[in-house]
């Protein structure tokens, strides 16, 4: 198949790219500007010009390459996290539909798993989504009082799920294309992964890792190989209207800790914060505050690491045939590919 990837300079897309053309698929790439086309046939990557956040630029991209699937990888809302952020994904994932469908093309768009994000004082939850749990989640579950998130902060938090939660169901609408929701879980391996890369990076500026209270916020997660081959099998086998959910174990935050302390060469002692104090935001900052509050950029790997996201994939399993392999984030932190 001809298989266009957004995002595919990217950690996600790199790696989801190189999956595919190993099993023998032509790979596009969408290209922002001609550094990343010249990046793309570095790689044996055929580049399209065209950009994500642009759905005009887009649309054309894929009239023009008339790929069999879009997987699409990139994300303008994963960058900050805000409302308005997260609705430019659906504009860019309607561009693709009305494109795709001129021939009858598929899309398989990354969603992610803080759609079910649940803050929770730093503790874990009991609940574990499915792939048919009912979105969006309401803010009595994802914000309740006991958890202590600031009312602006988890409107905001609102406002982002559920114009996500819109983006995956325009995936997901009826008509000529095949449309496939990804929903990945905390992604490592390969030292990459921005959450977890801000994560070591306080640390080493503080001198050790810390976490949300007891630390115990809980998520699950999956190794970056074992999500580019869930992306294999959802371009070449799953139905339309499927929702996967790519996770493998669950972690927690002080474990993350741990394994960073271990990794930096300090001992495994943690440090309990506040939120505000994970999110970087000056509490008084925030306090004083009379309307709408959009915490900053660097804040947004704070808010998903705070997050209970704990997500089963035993459907998606069954549907795909999909095994991951890898559940060693700890040591992967530790000893691996971070620590290299």
């Amino acid at each position: 198949m001809k298989i266009l990837i957004t995002g595919a300079t990217g950690y996600l897309g790199a790696v989801a790219a190189d999956a595919l053309g190993t099993r023998g698929h032509q790979i596009l790439g969408l290209a922002r500007s001609q550094r990343s086309a010249n990046t793309l046939r570095e790689r044996g990557i055929e580049p399209v010009m065209g950009d994500f956040g642009d759905p005009v630029s887009l649309a054309n991209a894929v009239h023009e390459s008339r790929p069999d699937v879009v997987v699409s990888t990139a994300s303008v809302g994963g960058a900050s996290g805000n409302q308005a952020a997260f609705a430019r994904d659906g504009e860019a994932v309607r561009a693709m539909r009305v494109a795709l469908a001129d021939h009858g093309g598929a899309l398989v768009f990354t969603s992610g798993s803080a759609v079910f994000g649940v803050f929770n004082g730093g503790d874990a939850t009991d609940t574990v989504y499915d792939e048919g749990a009912r979105l969006p989640l309401p803010s009595s579950v994802f914000a309740p009082a006991s958890a202590g998130v600031h009312p602006l902060l988890a409107a905001g938090f609102e406002g982002a799920m559920a114009a996500r939660v819109e983006t995956e169901r325009a995936v997901l609408a009826d008509g000529d294309v095949r449309g496939i929701v990804v929903r990945p879980g905390l992604v490592y391996g390969r030292g990459g992964n921005s959450d977890l890369r801000s994560l070591i990076d306080r640390a080493r500026k503080e001198g050790r890792a810390g976490h949300w209270g007891s630390g115990g916020t809980t998520q699950s997660y999956v190794h970056v190989d074992d999500l580019a081959e869930l992306f294999c099998r959802a371009a070449e086998l799953a139905p339309h209207g499927s929702i996967l959910h790519g996770v493998a174990a669950d972690v927690t935050q002080r474990d993350l800790a741990r394994a960073i302390n271990r990794m930096i060469g300090t001992d495994e002692r943690t440090d309990n914060l506040s939120l505000l104090q994970m999110l970087g935001i000056d509490p008084d900052t925030v306090g004083n505050i009379g309307g709408s509050f959009t915490p900053p950029a660097t804040a947004a790997s704070g808010i998903s690491l705070s997050l209970n996201k704990r997500l089963s994939s035993e459907k998606t399993r069954k549907l795909l045939d999909w095994s991951p392999k890898r559940t060693d984030i700890g040591d992967d932190i530790a000893f691996g590919s971070y620590a290299n």
